[in-house]
């Protein structure tokens, strides 16, 4: 037999637990309606801000590339003084991009050849200290191990050497900078040194052409 059905009263529904905490959380919100707002338009504020800000380190770092592109192909026609003034603009305009960092690696490189020690060393350490490119790292390297020579700074060169040693992990580029540092040896005179680090890269297996001649040659000056 079915139980008749049960009328609830309205004061049980005004004392059901369930329906004071949603009456009391409705009445919080709109107490608290404005706060609740500012909030909510402040995370509003915030993600278009970010989202901006995103775009326009974008649109920042697109324009690097092509400014410093265009200097690179200044560079490539060798039109020396345009390059340059599109290089010191690249770093000057793009600072903290990566452009900007590699405009230093060019822009150094050409004050190496012009001889100009001091722009040079700056401009190159600069980027070393900042590359991620394994390629330029080591190119980076020779050309600061180079200047050291120049000042006559053995130990300092000898010392960026093998630090990019370390750092670098394609086998041609560690063969190439045992070999800078095997020459640099033997211009101090220290020859066996020079020839323990010969011998380490006549035993790599499938070492270049190119690499084997010039250890080689280290090796037939210091038996000359």
């Amino acid at each position: 037999m079915l139980k008749p059905k049960r009328n609830i009263t309205q004061k049980e529904i005004q004392r059901d637990p369930f329906l004071e905490t949603v009456d009391k959380a409705q009445a919080h919100f709109e107490h608290n309606k404005s706060l609740y707002t500012q909030i909510a338009i402040g995370v509003v504020v915030v993600v278009v801000g970010l989202t901006v800000l995103s775009n326009k380190r974008k649109t920042h770092n697109v324009n690097a590339d092509i400014s410093l592109g265009q200097s690179l192909v200044a560079l490539d026609q060798k039109d020396l003084e345009n390059a340059k003034f599109q290089l010191e603009t690249v770093i000057d305009t793009y600072e903290g991009t990566k452009s900007a960092n590699d405009a230093k690696y060019f822009l150094g490189k050409l004050y190496y050849d012009e001889g100009e020690v001091d722009k040079a060393q700056s401009l190159i350490s600069s980027y070393y200290s900042k590359s991620s490119n394994e390629m330029m790292l080591a190119s980076s390297a020779h050309l600061l191990a180079n200047l050291a020579l120049k000042q006559n700074k053995i130990t300092d060169a000898l010392s960026i050497l093998k630090k990019t040693g370390k750092k670098v992990k394609l086998q041609s580029q560690k063969n190439d900078i045992t070999l800078a540092e095997a020459k640099i040896l033997i211009l101090n005179g220290d020859n066996e040194k020079a020839r323990l680090k010969i011998d380490h890269i006549l035993k790599i297996e499938d070492i270049p052409n190119s690499q084997k001649q010039t250890a080689e040659e280290l090796l037939g000056k210091i038996a000359s």
